[in-house]
């Protein structure tokens, strides 16, 4: 803020300057030509004083946008002729808005980065990656102020280098047009007599050339990509969508609403990893673990005795009928009623209009890519004489694992490792970092960690794995190093829960391009490198969440059928992620510890879930909520709530931030009592509260006590 006004007692000193100093007047065309003879005999007779002084003049003109710049120009052509005039103001002209630039850049940049950051999203994204050709435009079209220009520009990431050459080419027509009426000073009467209306629509189509370029240029890349295959005369199918997973399945759907006639192929079961070996059976088995829990415990609820029985058995059959009973939501039959031909099979990408299925081959105007993803199998000598279990094939496991070695300590292998610890399974968990779920909230992770640890889970942490081998009692052994301590495990079974990697089987054709993670690249509108396939989902998403799955597959679907007329970026910015532990873990928007890595200026304020009504009668007081606001505003940078129903708790501030609501909103939002969701109104004002100083407060206290009279 200090910045700013410092800024603009500058712009009021020059403001004042031109009046106090008649700046307007002094520097005329009228002015100019009467001491035309007087200043050509000056600059005959010192020339290389003369153009020093003449361009250091114009550098200060420039920098401080001051009026009589276009006198400048014309007289450069008058004094110094075409060529050294335009050198001169060239090279002064672009000096002084890059000072001028820089100024603005340092006063107002940050600051105005810093308040209106959600707003400028879009504009810093297309600045980053088109911004060349944006100020190429404004400054080849002389209808946009120039110092207008210079203050704009800077409040943006644009590089300031880019910024200097880009002025330097794109102000230069003008200044030789300019600089060359001035070689003609006699013909001209004003500076409005130098551009007429055919020179000014040049100037414009002059300005938009960078565009048309730009649109030229991606043609002939699309042709050169597309210049192996050969297109069909007229397609089977508006879109074929690859796989039948949340994205596929939404891409399929979204397709058909639209009126388009889709394909989708799916090589295995329908509902993808999410339905059969993902979210689905997981929270199953997370919910009867939690029931056993809440049994443990039973004397804080109130009763003197309580027990049960189970067989692992009827645990794994119920996740099983949870699957069923969500399939036929899923289904082929489901899909088909709703427009969607639907095939099984692998699919094998024959051109960017042909797919090859069950040896034959039909064709499309798009194709969207699904595929999702698979395990992840890490490299770990002797894993090859393990029968290991994945995230995809620990569900045929039927029977409870005496000592169930997890390796990795990420979302999956946290719920999956409480999950059979509260079975009763003997459970390790072993990571390769210092702490597990390194990408949430420390407070957050230690949470879980404790939770873990009640739940006689063993977690080794700092863990460097060495080899997998068999030890004399024929055991498996997982030999490895704790904090640099060599260490052996023995155990009965054996989870992978490393991560997991795009499926690209069937692109091989194509030669997509992937990044360092095997991902396939895909634009703000999720096209890859042909304009016609799309792809969506695990695939290409670095965020391998099923809702932001179903959020890509709208987005595809739609640009694809609607392509080239109109298009909408794919937005990740407000993508809220959720990890099923007990306690959970909720969290949108950026974590304390970004917010510090990247100097971001916030504000941090916490309230814990022990002081919650519902959650105390609940006996779920474990957790908190952490609300990261920017500087001393009430706008939503970050949320992170840790509790029993987290994942439900977060959606108010995903809409909040989504739609640029600050605190204060929810805090004027009506609650319901006794309700969880009650946290988050606390939080908003117990950062309220925070805003109010310590004289404010005085002076309340003086204004209350001289109504009392006293």
């Amino acid at each position: 803020m200090k910045r700013i006004l410092i800024f603009l007692l500058i712009i009021a000193l020059i403001i004042i300057g031109v009046f106090v100093f008649d700046v307007q007047n002094l520097f005329t065309l009228s002015e100019f030509k009467q001491k035309q003879d007087q200043l050509q005999a000056a600059v005959a007779s010192h020339p290389f004083r003369s153009a020093a002084i003449f361009f250091f003049s114009y550098v200060v003109f420039a920098g401080l946008s001051l009026p009589g710049v276009i006198i400048f120009t014309l007289a450069a052509g008058a004094l110094f002729g075409l060529v050294q005039g335009t050198i001169l103001v060239s090279f002064a002209s672009t000096i002084g808005a890059f000072l001028a630039f820089l100024v603005a850049r340092f006063f107002l940049h940050d600051s105005v980065q810093e308040k209106f950051s959600d707003r400028l999203t879009t504009v810093n994204r297309k600045i980053k990656s088109e911004g060349a050709f944006y100020l190429l435009f404004l400054r080849l079209v002389p209808v946009f102020p120039f110092f207008l220009v210079n203050i704009v520009i800077a409040l943006t990431p644009i590089k300031a280098f880019t910024y200097y050459w880009v002025s330097q080419l794109g102000m230069l027509p003008a200044t030789i047009l300019y600089v060359n009426a001035g070689v003609q000073i006699a013909k001209i009467s004003s500076p409005g007599d130098v551009v007429s209306f055919p020179i000014l629509l040049a100037f414009i189509l002059l300005g938009i050339f960078p565009f048309v370029a730009k649109w030229f240029a991606n043609f002939l890349k699309a042709r050169r990509v597309y210049s192996k295959f050969s297109k069909p005369e007229k397609f089977d199918y508006n879109t074929i969508v690859l796989g039948g997973g949340s994205a596929g399945l939404v891409a399929a759907y979204t397709t058909s609403t639209l009126q388009g006639k889709p394909l989708l192929i799916e090589r295995d079961k329908m509902g993808g990893d999410c339905l059969n070996t993902g979210c689905v059976p997981s929270k199953s088995i997370l919910r009867s673990s939690k029931f056993i829990a809440d049994m443990q415990r039973s004397k804080s609820f109130g009763m003197n005795k309580t027990s049960y029985e189970f067989e692992y058995e009827n645990i794994i059959e119920r996740v099983h009928s949870k699957i069923a009973t969500i399939a036929p939501k899923d289904s082929v039959e489901r899909y088909t009623e709703l427009g969607v031909d639907c095939e099984q099979g692998d699919a094998t990408i024959v051109s960017p209009w042909e797919v090859s299925i069950n040896n034959r081959q039909v064709t499309a105007k798009n194709i969207i890519i699904a595929t999702g993803a698979t395990p992840l199998i890490p490299d770990v000598p002797g894993l090859d004489q393990v029968p290991y279990f994945t995230t995809d094939t620990i569900w045929s496991l039927e029977e409870l694992p005496q000592h169930l070695l997890i390796i990795g300590a990420g979302p999956i292998g946290c719920e999956l490792g409480q999950a059979f610890a509260r079975l009763g399974a003997r459970v390790t968990i072993v990571h390769r970092r210092n702490t597990i779920l390194p990408h949430e909230d420390e407070e957050a992770a230690k949470l879980v960690e404790q939770a873990l640890t009640l739940d006689h889970a063993t977690l080794c942490t700092n863990f460097e794995t060495v080899r997998i081998s068999k030890n004399d009692n024929n055991e498996f052994v997982m030999l490895g190093k704790h904090e640099n301590t060599p260490v052996q495990i023995a155990f009965s079974h054996l989870l992978l829960a490393t991560g997991r990697c795009p499926n690209l089987n069937g692109l091989q054709n194509l030669n997509l391009e992937t990044d360092e993670s095997g991902r396939l690249v895909v634009n703000e509108t999720l096209q890859t490198r042909f304009p016609n396939i799309y792809a969506c989902g695990d695939v290409t998403s670095p965020m391998q969440y099923t809702h932001v799955a179903s959020h890509q597959a709208w987005y595809a679907a739609f640009n694809a059928l609607f392509r080239p007329l109109k298009a909408f970026r794919c937005n990740l910015d407000n993508i809220p992620r959720a990890i099923f532990t007990d306690p959970e873990i909720a969290s949108v928007g950026i974590t304390e510890k970004q917010a510090l890595a990247h100097n971001v200026s916030h504000q941090i304020t916490t309230f814990p879930m022990d002081d919650i009504d519902r959650a105390i009668t609940d006996n779920a007081t474990d957790g908190f909520i952490k609300v990261i606001t920017a500087g001393n505003s009430d706008k939503i940078l970050g949320v992170c709530i840790v509790g029993e129903h987290a994942s439900e708790l977060i959606a108010e501030f995903v809409l909040a931030k989504t739609h640029k609501l600050g605190l204060n909103k929810i805090l004027q939002t009506v609650h319901i009592y006794p309700t969880r969701s009650e946290i988050n109104r606390m939080v908003a004002g117990k950062w309220r509260r925070e805003q109010i100083s310590t004289r404010t407060i005085q002076l309340l206290n003086k204004f209350q006590r001289w109504k009392l009279g006293n």
